[in-house]
């Protein structure tokens, strides 16, 4: 995940498709595996810290407000290159991981083994694994079937990929995603910068929310991501939000 388009003179195109009019390209930089949705880089295996960060951040918020409780359902907007879901299947906490990723594409490259993480990933008989836009799936799940919701779909609300995942960082949605959390529940969201209005978002839809900010070198610059994480809230709908801090 990144906010620039590395140099592309050592860059090997693996895989190309179209879906539904977005070209999709999975490439080869040396070592490194690229993700590019119509020309836009979205995601890399220079440093997969963040998207290993989300998934723990979503768990040990949950774990805490259950008091130790295992047999997390989570719930995963973006396959990606694998990553997170890798994360939340090696976690002993988590009885199931349900995927919904927009592009088939991704999807079928997955099942072909050409996505970083083997293709056996998909035949852990924890995760389900859907194709779709979370915008069409979530509103359409039953209240309180999971225990934490990640997001990670898009750059985050600064940097979009798809004009239209605008909507996925908006007060509507995130208070139809809260809606989907059973007791203790927490919604993550991954994004490439920090976004207050995301946090201010979280709030106004029903939210507590706090901040955790990553630095990431790539490329010879200094980045900082950031994560979301919230929980829904009772009572008042005013309640501000914590502080920032860096994730070590």
């Amino acid at each position: 995940m990144s906010t620039g388009l590395p140099d592309e003179t050592r860059r090997v195109v693996v895989a190309r498709a179209h879906d539904a009019g977005t070209e999709v390209v999975l490439a080869q930089r040396g070592t490194v595996t690229e993700l590019i949705v119509d020309g836009v880089f979205a995601m890399d295996t220079v440093d997969t810290a963040t998207e290993h960060a989300l998934a723990r951040l979503a768990l040990d918020e949950w774990r805490s407000a259950m008091h130790g409780s295992d047999g997390a359902r989570v719930l995963v907007g973006g396959l990606g290159l694998g990553f997170t879901v890798r994360a939340l299947l090696d976690d002993a906490r988590v009885a199931h991981v349900h995927v919904v990723e927009l592009h088939p594409s991704v999807v079928a490259w997955a099942r072909a083994g050409l996505l970083p993480q083997p293709s056996s990933l998909l035949a852990d008989p924890r995760l389900t694994l859907s194709v779709g836009d979370v915008l069409e799936v979530l509103p359409r799940l039953p209240e309180g079937c999971v225990d934490a919701v990640l997001l990670d779909v898009d750059n985050g609300p600064g940097f979009l990929i798809h004009p239209a995942n605008e909507a996925v960082y908006g007060a509507d949605f995130l208070a139809t995603v809260l809606r989907l959390l059973a007791a203790g529940g927490v919604l993550a969201v991954w994004s490439a910068d920090r976004a207050p209005a995301l946090a201010d978002a979280m709030v106004a839809a029903g939210a507590t929310c706090r901040e955790v900010t990553l630095p990431v070198r790539r490329d010879g610059r200094e980045l900082e991501y950031a994560l979301y994480v919230a929980r829904p809230r009772t009572g008042r709908r005013t309640e501000p939000r914590t502080e920032p801090r860096t994730l070590p």
